[in-house]
């Protein structure tokens, strides 16, 4: 699997909460080992394409998850959804629009996964990740004020 990236602060778009947005956008070309028998994408490998966008996304506001080791946190997926509409082909260039939309007591992402040339809707979804204070190893209810500082820049 190939990737480039690419990254932007957007208004929010119809329909989503009037907060701002913090997006950020990754091509992804699955490659011959990511198909199944039928030729097409396995399923489970959406989720190594979204985790490519997930750290596009980190890397754009500073705060990668080598960061969040070394700020005392380790923030694990603890919901994952995903919806499919079409498969997805060997070589087929995709686009994976990610979005911060909650970032108060959880980290949620939603996804978006479209067909590069044609802007077909292949795939949406999101990931929640919790953070886990790596000393003690509890949960926070709270988001870090590590991750607030980081935000901060993009929600003036």
């Amino acid at each position: 699997m190939s990737s480039q990236s690419g990254g932007k602060q957007t208004a929010p778009s119809r329909g989503v909460s009037r907060r701002a947005r913090i997006e950020a956008r990754a091509t992804v070309r699955p490659e011959f080992y990511d198909l199944d028998p039928m030729n097409v994408v396995w399923h489970g490998n959406h989720v190594r394409y979204l985790e490519v966008a997930r750290c596009v996304l980190l890397e754009q506001i500073g705060y990668t998850y080598q960061d969040m080791q070394e700020s005392g946190y380790a923030w694990p997926v603890v919901d994952l959804r995903l919806r499919y509409y079409r498969p997805l082909r060997f070589g087929q260039k995709l686009e994976i629009l990610v979005a911060i939309v909650e970032w108060e007591n959880r980290l949620k992402m939603t996804y978006l996964v479209t067909d590069q040339a044609s802007g077909a809707k292949l795939a949406r979804g999101h990931t929640v990740q919790v953070a886990v204070d790596l000393e003690s190893e509890e949960m926070l209810w709270q988001t870090p004020p590590i991750l607030r500082a980081k935000l901060a820049p993009y929600l003036r």
